[in-house]
């Protein structure tokens, strides 16, 4: 149960974070087919993190020295917060994502509660925040409709330490509602956000990459 759902709560947590990017991104631009919302054509544009965004972790277990054949998955929810998107496509410093750590699962509750309690250590650091800085590659002003793909950096805080991470993002623009896939890039380690690799005697153990995807759906507003 000590699995590397450990490794995956770190991550989702982390990857709560990561959600603000995506959003980051979104530009401005009206389409008769878009949700309800604000357009802006000329920025700076302002998004707010829908709901039904979610963080996907994947890290690699290896048993009795094995590698693992496939990877042990926690997905995270209740990600919230808004970020603004400046016309030089930087950040105002408002701009925040904050996740819920309470709300990572995966699909064994004992493991979820180890992880919670000895690896993330919620009742301590019962959230996970990103602030992003700047967007590189993404034309500005964005277009109104159309595929996007670029860069997000920002500050990743997570168990109480904060790291400059960067996230590359492939979205789609269509009105005000921004979606995207944002892929942790370059991987994160547990000594990152200074956790401990679990394992469990010479049985169990996690390779120490944790690959994070974050869905994030966004509208913007006034």
């Amino acid at each position: 149960m000590v699995r590397a759902a450990s490794a995956l709560l770190v991550l989702a947590l982390i990857s709560c974070g990561a959600n603000t990017p995506a959003a980051n991104t979104s530009a401005s631009g009206a389409s008769s087919h878009s949700p309800a919302g604000t357009v802006s054509v000329a920025g700076p544009w302002t998004f707010t993190i829908d709901a039904s965004s979610t963080t996907t972790v994947r890290v690699r277990e290896i048993l009795a020295q094995v590698r693992a054949p496939g990877d042990a998955v926690l997905t995270a929810t209740g990600v919230k917060g808004s970020f603004t998107l400046n016309t030089d496509g930087s950040f105002t410093p408002a701009s925040k994502i904050t996740a819920d750590l309470g709300s990572l699962r995966s699909d064994q509750s004992q493991r979820d509660g180890f992880i919670k309690d000895n690896t993330l250590e919620t009742r301590r650091f019962p959230t996970a925040e990103f602030a992003p800085s700047k967007v590189t590659g993404l034309t500005l002003p964005l277009p109104v409709s159309g595929d996007l793909k670029f860069t997000i950096s920002g500050k990743m805080t997570v168990h109480g330490v904060t790291k400059d991470v960067t996230f590359s993002v492939v979205a789609k623009r269509d009105g005000a509602r921004l979606t995207a896939t944002a892929t942790a890039d370059p991987a994160w380690t547990f000594g990152d956000f200074g956790m401990t690799v679990p394992r469990v005697a010479s049985v169990l153990s996690i390779e120490d990459s944790i690959r994070v995807e974050i869905t994030l759906v966004a509208i913007e507003t006034a």
